[in-house]
């Protein structure tokens, strides 16, 4: 089981890997002759780019979240929600939920 840490640095590594369009995006991977070719992984259709990823890439919506732009994601006051549990409110941020659930590995 992870621990609350590794989960927010997967997800921090999956976002930057997605804002600059490097890391083990098939995308980057092929242009740098690493992978036979740029497909996205999960659908398919398109070069697995870090746009794609974010937000075009239907993955995004089986795992409950899209956006439209950048800087609509970049809003975290917007994407803020609160929750409550047995010991209180908490708050959850959307997106760094949805790069919790990207896999990039």
């Amino acid at each position: 089981m992870y621990n609350t840490c590794t989960i927010l640095e997967e997800a921090r590594v999956a976002y930057v890997q997605c804002r600059t369009g490097k890391g083990n995006l098939q995308g980057w991977r092929h242009k740098i002759g690493k992978a036979e070719n740029s497909e996205c992984r999960k659908c398919g259709r398109l070069a697995e780019t870090g746009k794609h990823v974010a937000l075009v890439c239907t993955h995004g919506e089986d795992i409950g979240q899209r956006w439209s732009t950048w800087e609509d994601m970049d809003d975290r006051a917007r994407w803020a929600k609160k929750e409550k549990d047995e010991k209180g409110f908490y708050t959850v941020d959307l997106v760094e939920t949805f790069f919790s659930k990207i896999d990039l590995r």
